[in-house]
């Protein structure tokens, strides 16, 4: 089990997720005092030799605050315009904290659909590593301004996770407003402890964030509980601490705060956007002897293992892997088309092709197994 100093000292490229409950509120917008702090924090994360990437929220209260909407319930189109007033607000509060300190900070405005489609995923992957050379700080949030209920990352929580991936940051840090998570409640229990280390997401950590059995939370540290399970599958190590007191990132690796930590190691880009952040296009489901061929990771899978598939898909598209009893045991990005799939299926179930000449469907390299990573 890694320290955190180890941590610390090996992390090239750390993603700072801010909260707005940190950073703003609908009364008074921007707060700059915190602001402030964290301008110091990145500054001292940088003299370290650390990248550093901010996902900021805020901009909804900030802009809120501005237009004066108080603490009435907001329609989709009023928290969108927010977001367009709030946006501006929140970078020049940025530009403006971390301005003595001589660093750039940036805005990237993304939506989903700049993580799920592979072309759009590598032009924000080459964007954010250019300007990490450069020595800015990139700040990213969702596109709240134009973002519908249809297409919205969830939360900023996740969004952190997925720019994690993007940038091959080396740990998550996620600002809350309370110091990680408890055995209990600490608004309902006096007696509730801080857990410092969390080494595996189990269902008991869950039913502590106010995760039901469905899998769903219901509180903002459910939330961040579900975003370190998230990412922990792939390599990724998050903290949580609060980001109301004193110096939170030091405080954090100096022992506050919670750590997930993630045990395997961490996974190549391509394979993170593969396994978590592409929508797949089709459905192979894999005979016996192709599971056994693949299962430790060490083979490609042939088309001759391949018993049906589901779907339309081009050569190049990412598909969901299932057993024949229908578990997805992974996904990867196949080769070859959906019709030319069911022309070797044809042939398989006839007879007309040898066993040993099957043309490539799934490389291992370009394939994630979930049984392997749940080892």
């Amino acid at each position: 089990m890694r320290s955190r100093s180890d941590i610390l000292s090996s992390t090239r490229t750390l993603v700072l997720k801010v909260g707005s409950t940190v950073l703003a509120s609908p009364q008074a917008g921007v707060n700059m005092r915190v602001l402030g702090v964290i301008a110091r924090q990145v500054a001292w994360l940088r003299a370290r030799g650390i990248r550093v990437v901010i996902v900021s929220s805020g901009a909804i209260a900030a802009g809120r605050m501005k237009l004066d909407f108080g603490k009435k319930p907001l329609t989709l189109a009023m928290k969108q315009a927010a977001a367009s007033v709030g946006q501006s607000r929140l970078m020049w509060g940025y530009e403006r904290a971390f301005s003595p300190h001589r660093l750039m900070v940036s805005q990237v405005l993304l939506t989903p659909r700049d993580v799920v489609r592979r072309s759009r995923f590598t032009n924000l992957e080459r964007t954010l590593e250019t300007l990490l050379a450069l020595g800015v700080v990139p700040v990213v949030n969702e596109n709240d301004s134009v973002a519908t209920e249809e297409i919205r990352f969830g939360d900023n929580d996740r969004l952190s996770a997925l720019v994690s991936g993007t940038v091959k940051a080396d740990f998550l840090l996620i600002l809350s407003d309370v110091d990680g998570l408890y055995t209990s409640d600490p608004s309902r229990n006096p007696n509730a402890t801080p857990i410092p280390y969390v080494e595996k997401v189990t269902s008991d950590i869950e039913s502590l964030a106010g995760i039901s059995r469905s899998g769903l939370g219901t509180g903002g540290m459910a939330s961040k509980v579900l975003t370190a399970r998230w990412a922990n599958r792939w390599g990724l190590p998050v903290g949580i601490v609060n980001g109301r007191k004193g110096a939170p990132v030091e405080r954090f690796f100096e022992g506050g705060g919670t750590l997930f930590f993630a045990r395997k190691k961490l996974w190549a880009a391509k394979k993170v956007w593969i396994g978590f952040f592409s929508e797949p296009s089709g459905t192979l489901v894999l005979d016996e002897g192709a599971m056994k061929a693949i299962s430790h990771g060490k083979s490609s899978l042939l088309a001759g293992g391949i018993s049906r598939h589901e779907g339309v898909f081009e050569g190049g598209e990412v598909v969901r892997l299932l057993s024949a009893t229908g578990h997805e045991i992974g996904r990867g990005v196949c080769r070859i088309s959906s019709s030319e799939v069911a022309l070797w299926t044809r042939q398989k179930t006839t007879g007309e092709r040898p066993l040993d000449s099957w043309p490539l469907a799934v490389h291992r390299n370009t394939m994630v197994l979930w049984e392997r990573e749940e080892e």
